[in-house]
């Protein structure tokens, strides 16, 4: 698999509030509406914890991303690969708008493989809003993937240090959340 790593990919979806889908997928439900970090859940079920960057820097943003993150632009955008014993289970995109990009949250881009969660999930960051929804079936995403199969994600508006930024985290077919999960729909 060679992914497309000069452009991002985009995290397109239909992104609701949790109490707006109907889901019979508990499984998944449940790690779609996870309070806490995923990066330190993830690390629980596997002996070996990676990141793999795909793109990092200024970039376009989506309209239902600039109707979330509700502030202007230029926008550093970070796509990466949260891998689990070196199989890919979640695809995390972050915007972030240049003005956050300063004072306590400036260490955003430079995190490198570091997982952005390791900041988030302290005492200077705080999660605002959570959504959830099915990716479109022609995002760029699927590159990452070889099972076709539908594929969910959560996104969610954080504040670090009062400054704004947004995370979606699309969980990729090998990921444990669709383990013993068949027909995944929601209506």
């Amino acid at each position: 698999m060679k992914p497309n790593q000069q452009q991002p990919c985009g995290a397109d979806g239909k992104w609701q509030l949790p109490q707006q889908l109907s889901m019979t997928a508990l499984q998944l439900r449940d790690w779609l509406e996870y309070p806490g970090s995923l990066t330190a859940r993830l690390r629980q079920h596997c002996q070996q914890f990676s990141i793999q960057v795909l793109f990092e820097g200024y970039a376009e943003i989506a309209n239902h991303e600039l109707k979330t993150l509700a502030c202007a632009g230029p926008y550093w955008v970070r796509e990466v690969l949260l891998c689990c014993d070196g199989e890919p289970w979640v695809f995390a995109r972050s915007v972030i708008p240049k003005s956050s990009l300063e004072g306590d949250a400036a260490e955003v881009s430079r995190l490198a493989n570091k997982p952005l969660g390791e900041l988030l999930f302290t005492d200077k960051g705080q999660r605002q809003t959570l959504e959830l929804a099915q990716v479109d079936q022609n995002s760029a995403i699927y590159q990452y993937v070889t099972d076709p199969q539908p594929l969910w994600g959560r996104r969610s508006r954080f504040l670090l240090a009062s400054a704004p930024l947004l995370v979606s985290e699309i969980f990729l077919p090998s990921c444990i959340a669709y383990q013993g999960e068949s027909g995944v729909a929601a209506s």
